[in-house]
Order: C-alpha cells, then structure tokens, then sequence
C-alpha cells in the first residue's frame, strides 16, 4: 500500500488526479479542488497533496546550504569554545534574533 501524499500515513487508497490519498485527507483536498474550480485556476492534485505535507510537515526540519566557510568555521570554534554542539549554539542565535 503507498503513503498518503497529504499526510504521509501509511493507509492511502485513493488514486486521485496521480496522487494516493486516505480517507482523512480526501475531504480537504476535494474542499480545494472545488475552491480553485470555482476561482476558474486549474486543479492538480498531486500539488495540493504535496503542498498539504510540506506545510504539516516540514517545519521541524531546515536544511541551510552555502554557509560563507569563515562564518561556518567561527561557529564551530565558537560551540568548542562553549562546550556545546553547533544545534544549541545555532538555536541560541535563533532565539536571540527573534526575541
């Protein structure tokens, strides 16, 4: 059986539009489907599936690519100096940004 393209769960059993959908994530992308119909867009389902999983689910996880080396190569020294990995000093900064 393959995953839901909505929500990753191990139980989709609906082809729709090229996706593989499950019972819970049906009504809210037939809900979208008519909502774009209605605007006169076109409806493609493997993209509101996809869309529906990035938002659920990729919040936890952020991957930052080209890092300037001489930034990259002062964290890490920095973490060493404090004793603590480069996630806590990388969350350390975050928090003080927003704060």
């Amino acid at each position: 059986m393959n995953n839901c393209d909505g929500c990753g769960s191990p139980r989709g059993y609906l082809s729709m539009g090229g996706a593989t959908i499950c019972r819970d994530c049906e009504p809210d992308i037939r809900q979208e489907m008519e909502s774009l119909r209605a605007a006169g867009k076109p409806v493609n389902v493997r993209h509101i599936a996809k869309r529906m999983f990035r938002e659920t689910h990729s919040a936890g996880t952020y991957l930052l690519r080209d890092i300037p080396d001489d930034l990259w190569a002062q964290a890490k020294h920095r973490a060493i100096e404090e004793n603590i990995s480069l996630r806590d000093l990388i969350l350390t900064a975050v928090r003080k940004y927003v704060a």
